[in-house]
Parts: structure tokens; C-alpha cells; sequence
């Protein structure tokens, strides 16, 4: 009877921790992601400066430099050529952080079009502090992006 009782509380636990989170990745159809090949981190979508915002964008262009995707600086944009250009991808991003929930979003939207291609969500709800549910959703959302992009 301590066994299962043990084993409910273990199990309940989980159900919260998994239900404490979101994720969500979502690919235009139709779009060929390996015709990518670059990727430029514009200004966050929600304005720049905000606290959240200068705590994740280091984790965000890290995540994007550990796939195959070649970052290139917003201000070099015009030293690529036409080709390139058509292989670019701008990234751009936003956070929300509460006490009780972390949310953030980025988008990869085809230089040329303007249509975004890929759009990935990661947030986390956490009993636990502000900065902890901002690092496990960095984690999280580069996990995604990584299986997008590839190596």
C-alpha cells in the first residue's frame, strides 16, 4: 500500500511538471528548409531592451549558431549577394516572463518574401524562480530549433 501510494504521488508529480509547459514548432507548408543556408538576428519582435530580452538573446543566437544555418550580423546583410540573400533567413524573437510563467517565441522568416518559415514556442510554469523558468525554456527552444535546422 506505501508502494503505490509513493508511486501516485511520483506520478502526479510528472503530470504537473509536464503539464507546467508548452511547446509547439510549426513549418510553412511547401517551404524547402535546406535552401537555407544563413540566418541574421534582427531586434526581438516585443521592442529591445527589456530585461528578458537581453537575458535570452545570447541564448537565442547560440542555439541558432549550433545548426547549420552560418549566422550573418544584421548590419552585413548588404555585403551578401542576391544569392545569398535569396538563402537568408531573418531571426526574430519574443519573451514574456512572469513569476509564474516564461514564455518565448522565434520566428525565421524568408529574406526575400517576408513569409515566415518556421515558427517555434517554448515556455515553462514552474513554482520555482523567474530566471530558472527563462533558462529552461532557452534550453527547450533551442532543442527545437536544433531539430529544425539540423547540424
Amino acid at each position: 500500500m506505501k508502494t503505490l501510494k509513493t508511486y501516485l504521488i511520483v506520478l502526479l508529480g510528472a503530470l504537473v511538471l509536464i503539464s507546467c509547459s508548452t511547446d509547439k514548432t510549426m513549418i510553412a507548408k511547401g517551404v524547402n528548409l535546406n535552401k537555407y543556408e544563413y540566418a541574421s538576428l534582427v531586434q526581438a519582435k516585443n521592442g529591445f531592451g527589456t530585461t528578458t530580452d537581453i537575458e535570452i538573446e545570447p541564448g537565442i543566437y547560440d542555439a541558432i549558431e549550433s545548426t547549420r544555418l552560418q549566422m550573418v550580423g544584421d548590419r552585413r546583410i548588404d555585403d551578401l549577394t542576391s544569392d545569398q540573400k535569396g538563402k537568408l533567413v531573418l531571426v526574430k524573437y519574443s519573451a514574456t516572463s512572469t513569476e509564474k510563467e516564461s514564455v518565448l517565441s522565434v520566428s525565421f522568416e524568408d529574406y526575400m518574401t517576408g513569409k515566415t518559415v518556421v515558427s517555434c514556442r517554448s515556455s515553462n510554469r514552474t513554482a520555482w524562480t523567474r530566471q530558472r523558468d527563462v533558462d529552461r525554456a532557452i534550453g527547450k527552444l533551442a532543442g527545437r530549433i536544433l531539430k529544425v535546422w539540423g547540424r
